[in-house]
């Protein structure tokens, strides 16, 4: 997911070298002035080494800011992109993965903030380790190859460790996953934790407890060990100038004149040394982080957005037909746990269709194939007898709809405004709620409210959107006898009378004489297709075959 271009990598080595260089010059003349060399025990060198300082400050916060610019370009372009990606896939595929994984990704994610600090750090330590090692040659060959022997050392001792933190890292993560799971949970149902000592309890004592208490564990093991790890760079590099001071020298490797060049090299060097090895934690985590996310996006590469019309004028559709429709749930085995099918229908512009049935009989499996939130595995949605030539449903645009579990969006994310609005005002009559809701400003219409007021208040949002179809999904199920009432026999046909096409599931019989038809469905398929007009209505009928079985 995060790749650097070929020419940040250019740009990086012509920073990194220049940089490298300068940092080193200042190791140089530092080493030499303590080494008592008469050349550079002078005035201007006193000038050049504050020169070369300056120059290298200016030359880092340049970069920094280049480099901070590009990382945070990337960091947030792909914040949008995983949004953009959720928005795009199909409900059935967020139904599959689970929204935890979208909170995780979002925090993975934030860990690349720390990349071009790291991008520095990494990119300065290297070369700088480089040019050290290679001045340490140029004062003793054998010497050097002992020390850098004794760093290779501790270097494979702590690669050994460190290879087997990534794993417990992606473990530590899956406990976040579940961990996002439970708060999901207590904040939905949160009254029915209120309700339920028990459930609280095996909350805690059997989900949350055990669920933290590993993750506290193996974070701790995991930031404990990195902690050892880098506790052996440092006092292994104490027993690296141990052997420069004492073992070196006696056995005739190092000159004693030189022991002090090797000593003060080796603590500058252990700086960058140091760098590195203290952000192996980062890397691992950026590897563990990075792989999350990109399979994250792969997941939702693998599905198609579903095609929707360009235009939702009310006059532009006709009618709507479902021609030999199939859906198939699925496990994760692969195996079908419902089908819906075949579905034949056909819809015509300002029919009012209430849709009936049991649970589990198809209904909302139904509703979203409407919406086209899922996609049919068989068949084929005809709008106004146009072939659809993408296989796709093409319905989105022409409904708006009113979903059981209902939301009321934080902010205005349609084309229409509110404020100045005399048909969301004349809504808000017609809903009883222009007493509870006093001005047209939005965050008076998007505050907490009850459940059937908020159904309301979303009836009024999709109205607003003027669309030809308006899907309800057991809308009046929440509101109260006077309101319901209201609705089936005053609201709905002033809708249907301006041309609206209406589809309602819908369990109210006392009112489904208001109906142009009843469509019941059982076992995923359409078993009653009742046209309220000509049939004489028996509700007791409708209902019928579902109570013999």
């Amino acid at each position: 997911m995060f790749k650097l271009k070929f020419s940040y990598v250019v740009y990086l080595l012509l920073y990194a070298i220049p940089n490298t260089i300068l940092s080193f010059g200042i190791v140089y003349i530092i080493n030499n002035v303590i080494s008592g060399k008469t050349d550079f025990l002078t005035d201007y060198m006193g000038i050049v080494f504050v020169s070369t300082v300056v120059y290298t400050y200016l030359l880092n916060i340049i970069f920094q800011k280049k480099i901070n610019k590009y990382s945070f370009e990337v960091l947030y372009e792909n914040e949008k992109k995983i949004f953009d990606k959720i928005l795009k896939a199909p409900l059935i595929t967020l139904e599959k993965l689970g929204s935890q994984r979208f909170y995780t990704a979002i925090e993975d994610l934030r860990i690349f903030a720390t990349f071009p600090e790291v991008v520095t750090h990494t990119m300065n330590s290297l070369l700088m380790l480089l040019l050290c090692m290679i001045y340490l040659f140029t004062l003793s060959v054998s010497a050097a190859l002992v020390v850098v022997g004794l760093i290779i050392l501790i270097a494979v001792t702590y690669f050994l460790v460190i290879s087997t933190m990534s794993q417990k890292v992606a473990t530590l993560r899956k406990y976040n996953e579940h961990y996002y799971k439970y708060v999901d949970d207590v904040i939905k149902g949160f009254k029915g934790f209120k309700l339920s000592t028990g459930r609280r309890e095996k909350l805690m004592k059997e989900h949350l407890s055990p669920n933290r208490e590993n993750a506290k564990v193996l974070d701790f093991n995991i930031n404990y060990v990195f902690l050892s790890i880098n506790l052996i760079s440092q006092y292994g590099l104490y027993l690296v100038i141990g052997a420069i001071l004492f073992l070196l020298p006696e056995i005739g490797i190092l000159k004693r004149e030189d022991v002090i060049s090797y000593v003060v090299i080796l603590l500058f060097v252990s700086g960058p040394i140091n760098n590195l090895i203290n952000m192996q934690n980062v890397y691992t985590r950026l590897t563990v982080a990075n792989n999350r996310i990109k399979n994250f996006l792969k997941d939702f590469d693998s599905t198609e957005a579903a095609v929707t019309l360009k235009t939702a004028d009310t006059e532009a559709f006709t009618s709507l037909r479902f021609d030999q429709i199939h859906f198939a749930y699925e496990n994760n085995a692969a195996e079908k746990t419902f089908a819906l099918g075949p579905v034949n229908l056909s819809i015509a512009k300002g029919e009012m269709i209430f849709i009936i049935g049991g649970n589990g009989s198809g209904k909302s499996t139904f509703i979203n194939i409407l919406t086209g939130l899922y996609q049919p595995t068989e068949g084929e949605i005809i709008v106004n007898n146009q072939q659809n030539s993408t296989g796709k449903t093409t319905t989105q645009n022409l409904i708006s709809a009113v979903f059981t579990d209902n939301h009321i969006y934080s902010h205005n994310y349609d084309p229409y405004a509110l404020e100045n609005n005399r048909e969301y005002r004349e809504l808000l009559r017609i809903m009883e709620l222009d007493k509870v809701i006093a001005d047209d400003k939005e965050e008076s219409a998007r505050r907490p409210f009850s459940k059937g007021q908020g159904k309301r208040m979303s009836l009024i949002f999709a109205l607003l959107e003027d669309k030809p179809i308006l899907v309800l999904d057991e809308w009046a199920a929440d509101q109260d006898p006077h309101f319901r009432k209201y609705f089936y026999e005053n609201l709905l046909p002033k809708l249907k009378q301006e041309g609206k096409t209406i589809i309602a599931v819908t369990h109210d019989d006392a009112y489904f004489k208001y109906a142009d038809r009843i469509l019941k469905f059982d076992y995923g398929e359409i078993v009653k297709d009742f046209n309220v007009k000509d049939e004489a209505l028996h509700t007791e009928n409708l209902w019928h075959d579902e109570v013999q079985r």
